[in-house]
Parts: C-alpha cells; sequence; structure tokens
C-alpha cells in the first residue's frame, strides 16, 4: 500500500483553487489585500541583499548589504502577485525572502533587472496554506485528509467537494454529443465554465486551469482533425435503423 504524504513545501495556485473552490481572480483579491501570500520557486536568482538599517542621521533606510545568487522559495509583493494573476503575467523586481529584508533583481551581469513571472509558477508555502485555511477555510486539515484516505483504503471522507467533477463530466459529454465537439480547447472551457455558472453562479466557477486540466484528459481524442470526418456527422448521415443496409446476393 502507499503512504499519503501529509504536506508538500508549497502547493500550486491550480492546487488551492481546487481545494478551496475558488477561481484565480479570488486568490488575487485576497494576495492584494495582504490575507494571503503568493510566492515563487527560485533555483538560481541573482539579486542584491537589501536590509532595513539606519542611516548616519539614525533615519530609518534599506541598505545594499551585497550579492547573492539565491536557492528556495520567495515571497511576491501584493501588488505583483495581484498583477500576475489578473494579467496572466507581469515583470517583477524585488522579491522577499525569509532571510533578510527583500532581494532587487539583477541579470547575470549584476545590473538591476526585472523577471517576467508567469502565473503558472506562483505558490503558496505550506505555512502559509495553513494559515489561510485555519482562517477562511471549512476543511478539515490536510493531514486528517490524507490520514483518512489511508485509514479507509482510497475512500475519501470529510466534506465534500464543492465542484461535481464527477457529474460534470457526464454532461459534458451529452454536450458534446448534442452541439457537435467545438473548434478549439478554449471554446470547450467556456463551455464548460458555462455549465458551472449555471448551477453554482458567476462567482462560483472553478479557475480556468482547473478545468483545463481535466478537459485535457480527453481533448486530444476529440478535437476537430482536418480532413477526418467527424464522428458525430457520420452518424447523422446514416440511414434510420443503426446504419445502412447490406445489400444481399439472391440465391440461385
Amino acid at each position: 500500500m502507499g503512504k499519503a504524504i501529509s504536506r508538500k513545501p508549497f502547493y500550486a495556485i491550480a492546487e488551492v483553487c481546487d481545494r478551496w473552490a475558488l477561481s484565480a481572480g479570488d486568490i488575487a483579491a485576497y494576495a492584494l489585500e495582504g490575507e494571503l501570500t503568493l510566492s515563487l520557486p527560485v533555483a538560481d536568482l541573482h539579486a542584491e541583499v537589501i536590509n532595513a538599517g539606519n542611516d548616519q542621521e539614525r533615519k530609518r533606510a534599506y541598505l545594499a548589504t551585497g550579492k547573492c545568487r539565491y536557492v528556495g522559495t520567495v515571497d511576491l509583493g501584493r501588488a505583483d502577485a495581484f498583477n500576475i494573476l489578473q494579467q496572466g503575467s507581469a515583470a517583477v523586481a524585488r522579491v522577499y525572502p525569509s532571510d533578510c529584508d527583500l532581494l532587487m533583481l539583477l541579470n547575470a551581469a549584476g545590473d538591476a533587472e526585472a523577471m517576467l513571472v508567469s502565473a503558472a509558477r506562483l505558490v503558496v508555502r505550506h505555512a502559509e496554506f495553513e494559515a489561510f485555511e485555519k482562517r477562511f477555510v471549512t476543511l478539515p486539515p490536510l493531514a486528517e485528509q490524507d490520514g483518512a484516505r489511508v485509514e479507509r483504503r482510497g475512500r475519501p471522507r470529510g466534506a465534500p467537494a464543492k465542484y461535481d467533477w464527477e457529474n460534470w463530466l457526464c454532461d459534458m459529454i451529452v454536450i458534446v454529443n448534442e452541439e457537435g465537439v467545438p473548434e478549439t480547447q478554449v471554446q470547450l472551457i467556456a463551455r464548460a465554465q458555462q455549465w458551472f455558472a449555471v448551477r453554482l453562479g458567476p462567482d462560483n466557477v472553478p479557475c480556468e486551469t482547473s478545468i483545463k486540466r481535466r478537459l485535457s484528459r480527453f481533448w486530444p481524442r476529440i478535437k476537430p482533425d482536418v480532413g477526418r470526418p467527424s464522428a458525430l456527422h457520420s452518424r447523422e448521415n446514416s440511414a434510420p435503423g443503426g446504419g445502412r443496409e447490406k445489400i444481399r446476393s439472391p440465391k440461385t
């Protein structure tokens, strides 16, 4: 029997969207208000270390104390996190590690240079994840959920998920069968979002990333292929009664 992992160092935005039944826009709003800190994992970040101190007149000032190549997880400012999620990506010039006040980003030559960060790279650190759940989310702790799955051999217990993905998938099959296969995956995602909006309201639609990840399991199999006749069209054009009748040669 496999062992369940009770925690991870950090969680992708799509993971927390699913668990908390929030959209990416909701996460952006919490980040902007300072109620959720978003982070960025980095493996070799060139930066200048800045620490708070006092100048010669004993006034508060930020002082450069050296350069470094940082490895680990760094926090983003509220505005940067919000802009990245709203726009899909944004330039970031400074980040906030745990062991100093801030890092100013540099290029390999040692000059100040902002880094383009995409929304797909953002994560929520474990400590921040637990703090947010304790304050806002009515779900059992992550470790308890994982322990329950092991104890009951894969039968999850606890609060049910808000999104009924199984029923959604069944209805999507019916929709594609009746309306035909959309020309693009983007159109299919929009149709999926419409399904949730009708049942849960426009403010409770799962994020596009969560829907896309589930659609990717079968979209490559049903997407339109230029030059290949559609199975739906073939069915519509077939003779009533289950297909073309076979022509039998008369007996001699």
